[in-house]
């Protein structure tokens, strides 16, 4: 009796075993499997009608691939602290080749700003994604005073706007590289003359040709004439008008 049971035993085993089959059979069709599966299908059939979608409408998908390229492009661009600092003391030291006198002082002014923040610790960036911010903050990131450290009296987020420093995108600070425009001209040597002189005008290109050729025709050689010839010219008409006073103190002496 006790032979046969267990003979039966193994028998239902294996016929269970059969039943349930593989290891990855039974993952398939546990509850993971079954959600893995389905996600799967979603995705599949969001795929399919996005590709219909597009052979339907062109031109629309175009511009929604432009746009994700483009916000890849921005991302991808997108500058960070390190290319701010970087861009900061670069543009320090070409202002430091320069002489006061003929600094812009809007230039000079916004650099040695930003200097003074950088060396106290006080510049912040934080990153958008797509594009950056440069701003300020009152105190030292590892400053330890109560001020400092408490979030009851730190400055709000509604501030941010208002110290806003630089905007970092597709690869430039924006504010930076338009405060360094004419850098080496400085306005107060021109603020007291006329309106008329202050204004300039780009020449046309007729002057810009007659320029130019005024300027070949300055590296050629200079060609001398013969002294001789021009001596006698300048005497011929000095002579002229002797004679003709002699002639005519003659003619009245007859005349007498």
């Amino acid at each position: 009796m006790a032979a046969s049971w267990l003979l039966k035993r193994w028998c239902s085993t294996a016929a269970t075993e059969t039943t349930k089959g593989t290891r990855w059979q039974r993952l398939i069709n546990s509850r993971a499997g079954v959600w893995c599966r389905s996600l799967l299908s979603d995705y599949k059939e969001a795929c399919r009608e996005a590709v219909l979608g597009a052979r339907e409408r062109p031109l629309k998908a175009s511009v929604y691939f432009g746009l994700l390229g483009g916000m890849y492009a921005c991302y991808y661009t997108n500058p960070d602290d390190a290319s701010f600092e970087t861009s900061l003391l670069e543009t320090s030291k070409r202002l430091a080749l320069l002489s006061p006198w003929i600094r812009s002082g809007t230039s000079d002014g916004h650099v040695q700003t930003l200097v003074k923040l950088r060396n106290e610790g006080r510049l912040r960036y934080a990153s958008l994604g797509i594009a950056s911010l440069t701003y300020y903050t009152e105190y030292d990131s590892e400053s330890s005073l109560y001020e400092a450290r408490c979030s009851a009296i730190s400055v709000p987020w509604a501030e941010l706007p208002k110290r806003v420093l630089d905007v970092g995108f597709t690869g430039r600070w924006w504010v930076l590289d338009h405060k360094m425009m004419d850098f080496d001209i400085n306005e107060e040597e021109f603020k007291h003359l006329p309106p008329a002189l202050v204004a300039t005008v780009p020449p046309s290109p007729q002057i810009t040709e007659r320029n130019e050729r005024l300027h070949q025709e300055s590296w050629k050689a200079v060609v001398m004439e013969d002294e001789s010839d021009e001596l006698d010219g300048i005497q011929k008409a000095m002579d002229t008008p002797v004679k003709g006073i002699e002639s005519n103190t003659i003619n009245k002496a007859h005349t007498s």
